[in-house]
C-alpha cells in the first residue's frame, strides 16, 4: 500500500480562526465601501447635478 492511495481521515467543516477572520475582514471591507459610497453620494449632490455611486467628484 502507497501513501497515495491510503485511506485519509478527513474532518469535515468546523470553522477556524483563519475562518472568523475572513468573515471580520470581508465585514469590515463591505462596511467600508458602502461608507465610501454614502459620503461620495452626499458630496455630490451639492453640485448642479445629481449625484451617484460611481459618479466622478471634483
Amino acid at each position: 500500500m502507497s501513501q497515495f492511495n491510503a485511506p485519509v481521515a478527513r474532518k469535515g467543516g468546523s470553522l477556524d480562526v483563519y475562518t472568523g477572520m475572513l468573515c471580520v475582514a470581508f465585514l469590515v471591507l463591505a462596511a467600508g465601501v458602502a461608507l465610501l459610497a454614502m459620503k461620495n453620494i452626499e458630496h455630490s449632490e451639492e453640485g448642479s447635478s445629481p449625484g451617484g455611486v460611481i459618479k466622478l467628484v471634483n
